[in-house]
């Protein structure tokens, strides 16, 4: 009558009929997944796949806005919490997740959220998510966060690129700066000696 009864390992046992008793199987082997910020077309991973908006743009410590897609694996580690400590445990599961994320985005800079932190990130928000579902007592166990995407929003792409080619016009006009500097001041020094 909806209470729990009994975790039972295979093989053939007595139970009450159907309208009664009801056997829920959790096949704790498998690996499954949640995505956050995107939903895959198929299956096929980041690449064809739609964005979620509302579930991708973050706010980062600079005031900037990043544009985030995460994938979480999980296996079930108790049977009975995950079916019957929370209703349902894949959306907790993408709740717990986007609210880690939000929080490392959140206390990041933009350019180190972009570049070279995102295994960081992706570290972070595997320890941050697994406490928290321990806290929920869900029954899961994160086995990888992978960053697939971190990019600026859409609307502002043409911006950021411009922004990252003046970066590397500054610099390569700084190389040569120095070149030349290079070349006229030893013969300078040597038409003044």
């Amino acid at each position: 009558f909806g209470k729990f009864s009994q975790v039972t390992m295979p093989g053939p046992h007595w139970h009450i009929p159907y309208p009664i008793e009801q056997v829920e199987l959790v096949d704790v082997e498998q690996r499954r997944f949640v995505e956050v910020g995107y939903r895959s077309a198929g299956g096929g991973g980041s690449s064809n796949a739609q964005t979620v908006p509302r579930e991708a743009l973050m706010l980062t410590q600079d005031e900037n806005i990043v544009d985030i897609r995460v994938a979480v694996q999980y296996q079930v580690k108790d049977a009975r919490a995950y079916l019957f400590n929370v209703r349902d445990p894949d959306d907790t599961l993408k709740q717990a997740t986007e609210s880690a994320i939000r929080e490392i985005i959140g206390k990041s800079k933009m350019d180190f959220v972009l570049t070279e932190g995102r295994g960081e990130v992706a570290i972070q928000a595997k320890t941050l998510i697994q406490t928290i579902l321990d806290q929920y007592q869900i029954g899961m166990l994160v086995t990888t966060v992978n960053l697939q995407d971190a990019q600026p929003p859409e609307e502002v792409q043409g911006a950021f690129v411009d922004a990252i080619k003046a970066r590397e016009d500054e610099e390569r006009q700084k190389n040569e700066a120095k070149a030349y500097a290079n070349e006229v001041i030893p013969k300078a020094r040597g038409a003044a000696a």
